[in-house]
C-alpha cells in the first residue's frame, strides 16, 4: 500500500549511483544569503535548527557551489552512521571530486559523462527540499492561504499539502475568523508526480478531503510509524471523474528510518515520527480538512475576498430562488454535468419540478458555512466546496441537516454552478 525507501548502506556503491543536487534556486545570491544566515547564531530561521540539520544545510550549499571538499569537512562532524542523508551528501561530494580528478588527469569525455550521469537524486531530493524550505523561511511565505475562504465553526484545523514544495502547512481557525499557522514543514508525498487517477499509480491525489479515521497499535503495521490518519479519498468529485484507489493516509516513517526523499510513498503523506506525533493533537476526525495541490497561493487578500464574495453571492441567489419557488431560476444554478447520488441533471430537474409543484411555500436558511477553494484545475474549471447546515421548511415538510455542495465555474467572469450536491445527515 505504501512505498518505502532504504537509504542505508551506500558506502562506495553510492559513488556509482549519485548525481548532483538539482538546482531549485539557480540564483547564487540566494545561496550566499542562506550561507550567511547559517553562520548567524541569532538568526530567527537558524535558532530552532539542530546541529545536524544545520550541517546538512551548509553541506548542501557547499555542493551547489562546487565546493565538495568543504562539504566533506562539514559532514565529517555529523553523525553519518545514523543519518542516511549524510551518507548521500558525502557520496555526492566524492562524485564531484572524482569528476574534477578525471578532468585534471585528462580523462575521456566518456568517463566524465559516466560520473556525471550517475543517479541518486531520489535521496538527495530531501536535501534540496530542506534547503528550499530554509531559504523560504529567510524570506517567509506571508499572508493567509488564498484557498481557505471561510472556515465555519465546525472546522477544527486545516492541513494543506503542497506537493511541489514538499511542504505541509497546518492552520487553526480562531474565534475572530483569522487563521493561526501551527506549522510549515517538510513532508513526503507520492513517488510519481501528478494527480492520482487509479489504484497503484503511485500518485498523491489533489483535492479537498477530511481525516476520517485514526489507526494505531495493532491496527497499524510498524512500517507506517506510530499512528496514521486516512483521508476520505475518493470523494464524490473524484468519483465523478472516474478516479479510484484507496488507502491514502498521513503516516510516519518505519522505526529504523530517519530520512525519506520528497517523493517516496505510493500516494500517502509521510512525516517523521516525532513530527507526526506532535501534529496528531491537531487532528479532529471529520472536522480537520485536508487540502492538496501544488504551488499553493498565499497573500493576495484582494483576490481572496473577490473569490469569497462571488461564491457567497451565487449560493445566496440559489437559496433565494429556491425559497421563492422560482423553479426555473433555481434549476439554472445547476451545472450541465451535475450529479446527486444516482440522479444526473435531467433526473434532478424532473424530481425538483415534481416536488416544488406540491408546495405552497418554502423557507430555506443556511448556517455554519465553510467555503474552501480547490487549488487545482478540474475539467469543469475551478471548484469550491461549500458545507453548511441547511434549515428547510415548507407547507408539508420540515428538516434540518448538513449539506455539501461542489460548485464549479469555467472562468472568473462566469457564475458558480452546482456540480455535486450531497446530504450529509443531521
Amino acid at each position: 500500500m505504501k512505498r518505502l525507501s532504504n537509504l542505508t548502506g551506500f558506502g562506495l556503491l553510492a559513488l556509482m549511483l549519485c548525481m548532483p543536487l538539482t538546482g531549485m534556486a539557480d540564483d547564487a545570491g540566494e545561496w550566499k544569503q542562506a550561507s550567511i544566515a547559517l553562520q548567524d547564531n541569532s538568526a530567527a530561521a537558524v535558532t530552532n535548527l539542530s546541529t545536524q540539520e544545520r550541517t546538512i544545510l551548509q553541506a548542501s550549499l557547499a555542493l551547489k557551489t562546487d565546493k565538495p571538499g568543504q562539504a566533506l569537512r562539514l559532514l565529517a562532524s555529523a553523525k553519518g552512521g545514523s543519518d542516511p542523508l549524510v551518507a548521500l551528501l558525502e557520496a555526492e561530494a566524492r562524485r564531484q571530486q572524482a569528476i574534477a580528478a578525471v578532468r585534471e588527469a585528462g580523462g575521456s569525455g566518456k568517463e566524465v559523462q559516466m560520473l556525471a550521469s550517475a543517479d541518486l537524486n531520489r535521496g538527495l531530493g530531501e536535501a534540496d527540499a530542506r534547503l528550499k524550505a530554509f531559504m523560504d523561511r529567510l524570506d517567509p511565505i506571508s499572508g493567509e492561504p488564498v484557498d481557505i475562504l471561510q472556515p465555519g465553526p465546525d472546522v477544527a484545523s486545516i492541513f494543506m499539502f503542497d506537493k511541489a514544495r514538499s511542504r505541509m502547512f497546518v492552520y487553526q481557525p480562531g474565534e475572530d475568523g483569522r487563521l493561526k499557522k501551527i506549522t510549515d514543514e517538510y513532508v513526503v508525498t507520492g513517488s510519481v508526480k501528478g494527480d492520482k487517477e487509479h489504484r497503484g499509480d503511485g500518485r498523491t491525489p489533489n483535492g479537498i478531503y477530511r481525516f476520517i479515521k485514526k489507526l494505531q497499535g495493532k491496527q497499524l503495521q510498524a512500517i507506517y510509524g506510530p499512528i496514521a490518519f486516512p483521508i476520505d479519498y475518493p470523494n464524490e468529485l473524484d468519483r465523478l471523474h472516474h478516479k479510484d484507489g484507496s488507502g491514502i493516509w498521513l503516516h510516519g516513517y518505519p522505526m529504523d528510518v530517519s530520512r525519506r526523499p520528497p517523493q517516496d510513498t505510493r500516494g500517502c503523506f509521510s512525516l517523521s515520527n516525532k513530527r507526526l506525533l506532535a501534529m496528531a493533537k491537531h487532528v479532529s476526525l471529520g472536522k480537520t480538512w485536508v487540502v492538496v495541490g501544488e504551488n499553493l497561493r498565499f497573500g493576495h487578500s484582494d483576490d481572496k475576498q473577490k473569490l469569497l464574495a462571488s461564491v457567497k453571492q451565487d449560493i445566496e441567489s440559489w437559496r433565494h430562488d429556491w425559497a421563492t419557488l422560482n423553479t426555473d431560476a433555481y434549476l439554472s444554478h445547476y451545472h450541465p454535468e451535475f450529479h446527486s447520488g444516482t440522479r444526473d441533471l435531467a433526473a434532478w430537474k424532473a424530481y425538483k419540478r415534481r416536488v416544488n409543484a406540491g408546495k405552497a411555500f418554502i423557507d430555506v436558511s443556511l448556517s455554519d458555512m465553510t467555503l474552501i477553494h480547490d487549488p487545482n484545475r478540474w475539467p469543469e474549471g475551478e471548484v469550491v466546496v461549500a458545507e453548511f447546515v441547511q434549515h428547510y421548511r415548507s407547507s408539508n415538510y420540515a428538516d434540518s441537516g448538513r449539506k455539501r455542495l461542489y460548485l464549479a465555474r469555467s472562468d472568473a467572469k462566469s457564475h458558480w454552478k452546482i456540480l455535486l450536491e450531497e446530504t450529509l445527515g443531521k
